[in-house]
């Protein structure tokens, strides 16, 4: 059998070796250019933002705020030092139903009752989350004494905690529905049964686009998130950039976040 040669082509051994070392350079300069494409691409973050927030700041026999809470009427009032007293119970206005988050109460009970009683969810309407619980452990609290409870929560199951140890697991019968936060005095009515709130918090993760690279000339509207020499800022004023107005510059337009 007769062998075959680039010369058999009209193509030139130098020609041939030219090619192939220039097929290789375009090879490595994609692979470069690619691998900085991926590592420089913008990504979402997810983040942990504040939704619901009451630190019960108003003067001495002040109601709850409107705005925040339903029910307790009478049974609700602030004592003027920072707490509400309440001997009755309370559900938070606004509900709940991002994927996932934590809820915080700084509590102290009269006769101390479950997590779950002082600290709790309802479904929209008013009832009682359905599902399967689980004990985890046995939460301890003395009397008298402020004590952290958190429920943290999945579209899959509420999980309560009393000072970071967990007590109780609640595995819903219908996942991600809506909730609203309940605050409950523990013995319906008895002075020795107040329950003394000294705030209540909620806090969700959620996912945010991407903050792109300042640029002049850019209209910025109010809460847009923009990058800037490695640091995240975000517009507090609407407003078209000019040069010489980059975040950190100019701090009524921008906040470090």
């Amino acid at each position: 059998m007769q062998s075959l040669c680039a010369g058999d082509f009209g193509v030139g051994v130098g020609t041939v070796r030219h090619g192939a070392r220039w097929l290789r350079s375009l090879l490595a300069t994609a692979v470069v250019v690619s691998g900085l494409t991926m590592s420089g691409a913008a990504r979402a973050e997810t983040v942990t933002k504040t939704v619901f927030s009451d630190d019960f700041d108003g003067g001495r026999g002040a109601g709850v705020d409107p705005g925040k809470w339903s029910g307790g009427g009478w049974g609700a009032w602030q004592d003027g030092d920072g707490h509400l007293v309440l001997d009755d119970s309370l559900t938070t206005v606004t509900s709940f139903d991002q994927s996932s988050g934590r809820v915080t109460a700084r509590l102290r009970a009269g006769d101390s009752g479950p997590a779950w009683n002082l600290l709790g969810v309802r479904t929209t309407t008013g009832g009682t989350v359905s599902g399967e619980y689980e004990a985890l452990g046995v939460g301890t609290t003395s009397v008298g004494d402020f004590h952290t409870y958190t429920i943290d929560w999945t579209r899959t199951s509420f999980v309560w905690a009393v000072d970071g140890l967990q007590v109780l697991r609640l595995t819903p019968s219908d996942s991600g529905q809506p909730f609203k936060v309940a605050l409950s005095a523990a013995g319906g009515g008895r002075r020795s049964d107040e329950l003394l709130a000294d705030s209540v918090t909620v806090a969700m993760k959620l996912t945010v686009a991407p903050a792109a690279a300042w640029k002049a000339f850019t209209t910025y509207k109010v809460g847009t998130r923009v990058s800037y020499k490695g640091a995240t800022y975000r517009v507090l004023q609407q407003h078209t950039a000019l040069p010489g107005w980059q975040p950190g510059l100019v701090p009524a337009l921008f906040r470090k976040v």
